[in-house]
């Protein structure tokens, strides 16, 4: 942490990058050992760029639990490490906040290692939000989920009952916050990788966009793609069907 402590604390939800545990859904087209290393690059990118908060405390709480200690050095210096405690997404997120609200913050912001495109100044801003009224914020994915979840008191109900890697997590979140008659805010939409068609996107994302710098991740889509064509290397069957638009569903 650099500087006075805000208040604000980052929590970063995290697998060991191991081949088979890990972006299994993009296996076809890669490999198993090709989403591990992309994985890999991913969050790395996803500490690095989180590590460019400042006043701002950073919890990595890495699944599974034995793997609490492997990642060491830069980029992960910075942050304080836990293991996933949970049985599913929801309890392990509510695990992650509930520490950090423990620990003395007064806004937690919880973030993924599978969203290239999300900025250290997304961030900020949902820290913005937080503290000029907001009790909850979302950064929707395309895939109907959300990316960013940040919170201004550690409210269980928000992350019980869903059912979670489905379109409407996100809408059913937005629900809920209106039963509990929390006021929330939206982020602009972003896309996690899980999927080959998310994996093409990326790609057209990086030549379109120069920020986040994400050096990992762009260095292993230029190895991987080269200069082919806009599908992916190697045979056919390697190659999902066409792209579509990543429209987000924010559901309310």
């Amino acid at each position: 942490m650099t500087g006075k402590w805000s208040g604000n604390a980052v929590v970063l939800m995290a697998k060991a990058p191991v081949a088979g545990w890990v972006k299994t859904r993009l296996c076809p087209p890669l490999d198993h050992r090709e989403s591990a290393r992309l994985y890999t690059c991913m969050l790395g990118d996803a500490a690095e760029e989180m590590s460019a908060l400042t006043a701002v405390r950073r919890y990595l709480f890495l699944d599974p639990p034995e793997s609490v200690g492997s990642l060491q050095g830069p980029p992960f210096s910075g942050f304080e490490p836990y293991p996933q405690r949970g049985r599913n997404l929801g309890d392990r997120m509510r695990d992650g906040a509930t520490t950090a609200f423990l620990r003395g913050a007064r806004r937690v912001v919880i973030v993924g290692a599978d969203c290239p495109s999300l900025s250290a100044g997304t961030v900020r801003r949902a820290f913005r939000e937080l503290s000029t009224g907001a009790s909850v914020v979302f950064g929707p994915s395309a895939d109907g989920g959300y990316y960013l979840v940040g919170l201004s008191s550690p409210d269980e109900r928000l992350f019980r009952g869903f059912r979670w890697s489905t379109a409407e997590v996100l809408r059913d979140a937005a629900a809920r916050c209106r039963i509990l008659s929390a006021t929330f805010s939206f982020l602009p939409p972003e896309r996690d990788v899980d999927t080959g068609e998310d994996l093409l996107a990326l790609r057209e994302w990086t030549r379109t966009h120069a920020r986040p710098a994400c050096p990992r991740t762009r260095g292993w889509i230029t190895d991987y793609f080269g200069k082919g064509g806009d599908g992916f290397p190697g045979s056919r069957e390697r190659t999902p069907g066409p792209l579509r638009g990543s429209r987000s569903r924010r559901g309310g």
